[in-house]
């Protein structure tokens, strides 16, 4: 008889009640009727097999019941919360962040608590960050020298600014650098990378020092492609009165390679601050033969074309390269030098405008890798403009 009544009451309630709430419900109504906690459990048992409760929560709630308690539902409680990205732990992270850019995601977890996803995601999605390694710069630039850079800079592009044809100015420029040149150029990391199947191990190499025999290259070039390659033993020194030597040698190459320029004397010398570039014997010398310069910011590779882009393109093809001696790889150099299409020197001729412009914009300070926004002086069709006149010298 009870157990009829038990189902028919099952039937008149709400169907859609979870099976928990099912069960309290009924238990409740068997506290009501004088049934014991064992007689409930079974009970239970035969009407909902493998759901029913546990014979401790049928004593728990059964005890509840008969003193009193009215309602089947579980009590309130603040559980554990749906996602720790919060405010509160949003401005921690933050806080530690701007104290310490250098901690990890780990570093973070521990110091906070939290879980690894959280700090990533607030990290990411939060804070929009990324972690980015430190760019090595050539030297920690002063007040001074970041003023000398942005000043000398900007006369440039002024200069080039005030001309009637700022591309036919650029074309007039002949600039050169020094670079040391090794028996063997090692690889890096990323250019000695390679393709492998999935679960394969990464290959190995053994590491190689550059080997301690090794040669000076000066190389002079224009946009329209190269002018000198001079070598200079690993013992020697560079002197003023060596470069004014070099640029003597450098007057010739344009004289025969170059003549309306040297017959217009139009030509406009770029080089770096280095001591032989500055002395005075060579300055009194370019002043003798009335050669035009192109100031240049002391501590400014990155605005000299054969460091920003010619020299690393050459040291890129000797890579992996093994010379038996100097004299073969001075050979290999003048080989690759020469192949360069003529794309490559008028990019980098051009090129020094762009990072005028930039070191302005930094207010002298190194731009390399960073995204500076700049209007171009003139468009690439200018810059591809053919110069028919010279090369019909030549």
């Amino acid at each position: 008889m009870f157990r009829v009544l038990l189902t028919l009451f099952l039937f008149l309630a709400n169907p859609g009640l979870h099976r928990r709430a099912e069960q309290r419900i009924s238990l409740k109504f068997m506290v009501k009727s004088g049934k014991t906690p064992t007689e409930s459990w079974h009970a239970l048992k035969d009407v909902f097999g493998g759901e029913t409760m546990s014979r401790t929560q049928v004593n728990i709630w059964h005890r509840c019941f008969r003193n009193g308690l009215e309602d089947t539902k579980d009590k309130p409680r603040p559980g554990r919360p749906r996602s720790q990205r919060t405010d509160q732990n949003i401005t921690m992270i933050a806080g530690l962040v701007e104290e310490d850019p250098c901690l990890s995601v780990r570093d973070i977890m521990h110091k906070t608590g939290l879980s690894f996803c959280v700090v990533r995601n607030v990290l990411k999605k939060d804070l929009v960050m990324t972690r980015k390694c430190c760019k090595f710069m050539p030297k920690d630039l002063n007040e001074v020298q970041m003023w000398t850079r942005m000043t000398v800079s900007q006369d440039n592009v002024d200069r080039v600014c005030a001309e009637t044809d700022p591309a036919a100015f650029m074309r007039r420029i002949v600039t050169g650098d020094e670079t040391w040149i090794s028996m063997f150029e090692t690889e890096t990391k990323t250019e000695s990378s390679q393709w492998v199947h999935k679960g394969n191990p990464r290959p190995k190499k053994p590491q190689c020092l550059n080997f301690q025999r090794k040669t000076i290259a000066t190389v002079f070039f224009d946009s329209q492609g190269l002018l000198l390659c001079e070598f200079w033993a690993p013992r020697d020194t560079i002197t003023a009165e060596c470069y004014v030597k070099t640029l003597a040698n450098l007057k010739e190459a344009i004289r025969k390679k170059r003549p309306k320029m040297w017959k217009e004397r139009s030509f406009i010398l770029h080089h770096d601050n280095a001591s032989p570039h500055t002395a005075a014997p060579t300055l009194k010398k370019l002043q003798q033969w009335d050669i035009t310069t192109l100031e240049h910011p002391p501590s400014s590779p990155d605005l000299t074309p054969c460091d920003f882009s010619l020299f690393p393109k050459l040291k890129k093809e000797l890579c992996g390269h093994n010379f038996r001696n100097v004299a073969s790889v001075q050979r290999e150099t003048k080989k690759i030098l020469s192949k360069f299409p003529q794309s490559v020197f008028e990019d980098s001729i051009f090129e020094m405008v762009s990072r005028w412009q930039k070191c302005i914009a930094v207010n002298g300070d190194y731009f390399e890798g960073d995204n500076v926004q700049i209007d171009p002086l003139f468009e690439k069709g200018q810059m591809s403009e053919s110069s028919s006149s010279d090369e019909a010298d030549e």
